[in-house]
């Protein structure tokens, strides 16, 4: 059984390939970034084509805004220059992993090889975003139009992409029934958790925070709910509360954090390494993942695996892997009371959590389902 991946960006898609290499079950991995930066084992099968994503990021990092292409183009051609590259260098394999947005000339070359094609989906249908988030960003004053990055002509494409792909793979039963509501049959749904890199996110030695220690990890934006946290915080009028904010400030949510006046204080840390995220995770009490909407949420097992008990919205994929009183809680999305009460218990239960999230489970799981799918073809 042998199983390619193609990925513009790292993302999911790349520790499952470390994975499914260990496993000998990966054909080939077909990348979007530079070999070297990837950091991939010198015996993974590795072909990349990175030219449109160094002009990108170069672009992104070096060009002012009033210089620079519209960052959704940029993206679009950079996903569409990958696909086109990947269609026609593809090899021969059983199977083949593909994201939506990227995977059009790649799958209609898969099936011109033989190959079953999955749709690997990070999120859950474009739709279904759009569906989600627009009375949210109605709220906060803005037209989705202008700040949403998929429009006809990305759901044009990502239809046939969709006809062309034999199965889908879901990350978690929320984008199950996502795809479920978009008519795709449930017995080509696959759901494959994700899991965490353990050489890094792992438990050591805990000190207990002289304080009740807050931490939100990922870009804080309105679909991450960021409005119902600070609720929250403001209805819990602790001031010996510490809130820790890693990730990128997005503008939609500025507003929404001028408007706090909570007494726990906001502490921003921006985007960091990986290694940095996890010492934080190891020394709060609590990650707090309040999303509207969330396919999965990576940063769950992450924090998990450094002990770290997680309060998520049960709009987050990865309220799978919670068991509520146990290792986190879950609270309705938008409902600040009920996540301030879910604080509290944990500010009195204080308890580390053991759990122990890989990849290897995943990359078994979709060997499993692919034998599956051979043997009832």
């Amino acid at each position: 059984m042998k199983i390619a991946i193609s990925s513009t960006n790292p993302c999911h898609l790349f520790p499952m390939a470390v994975e499914l290499a260990k496993l000998q079950s990966l054909d080939c991995y077909y990348s979007g970034y530079p070999k070297w930066k990837l950091g991939a084992p010198a015996a993974m099968p590795v072909r990349t084509h990175s030219l449109r994503t160094n002009i990108v990021y170069g672009m992104l990092k070096f060009l002012p805004d009033s210089l620079r292409p519209d960052t959704r183009d940029l993206f679009l051609w950079q996903d569409r220059g990958f696909d086109a590259w990947a269609g026609r260098n593809l090899a021969k394999c059983d199977f083949l992993h593909a994201m939506p947005g990227q995977s059009l000339a790649t799958f209609t070359r898969a099936k011109a090889l033989g190959a079953r094609t999955v749709l690997n989906h990070a999120t859950g249908p474009v739709r279904e975003w759009v569906a989600i988030m627009e009375p949210e960003y109605r709220r906060a004053g803005l037209k989705l139009a202008e700040v949403c990055p998929y429009d006809e002509d990305y759901f044009r494409w990502e239809d046939h992409e969709y006809a062309l792909a034999d199965f889908h793979c879901a990350a978690s039963t929320i984008v199950r029934d996502q795809l479920f509501r978009r008519g795709i049959d449930p017995q080509k749904i696959w759901v494959v958790p994700y899991g965490a890199d353990r050489g890094i996110f792992f438990q050591s030695d805990f000190v207990s925070p002289t304080k009740f220690r807050i931490v939100f990890a990922g870009q804080a934006g309105l679909r991450k709910g960021i409005r119902t946290l600070l609720q929250a915080l403001e209805l819990s009028n602790q001031k010996d509360w510490e809130v820790d904010f890693y990730g990128a400030v997005l503008p939609e949510a500025k507003q929404d954090f001028a408007n706090y006046h909570g007494k726990p204080a906001l502490k921003f840390h921006g985007p960091v390494s990986q290694q940095m995220l996890a010492d934080a995770f190891r020394s709060s009490s609590v990650l707090v993942l309040p999303s509207l909407e969330e396919g999965f949420g990576l940063v769950v097992p992450q924090a998990l695996n450094c002990g770290l008990p997680c309060i998520v919205s049960d709009r987050v994929g990865a309220k799978d892997i919670i068991r509520h009183g146990e290792n986190g809680s879950l609270f309705p999305a938008r409902n600040s009371q009920a996540l301030l009460e879910e604080l509290l218990w944990w500010e009195k239960c204080g308890e580390r959590v053991k759990e122990i999230f890989d990849w290897r489970k995943p990359a078994e799981t979709m060997i499993s389902l692919s034998q599956q799918a051979t043997l009832q073809s």
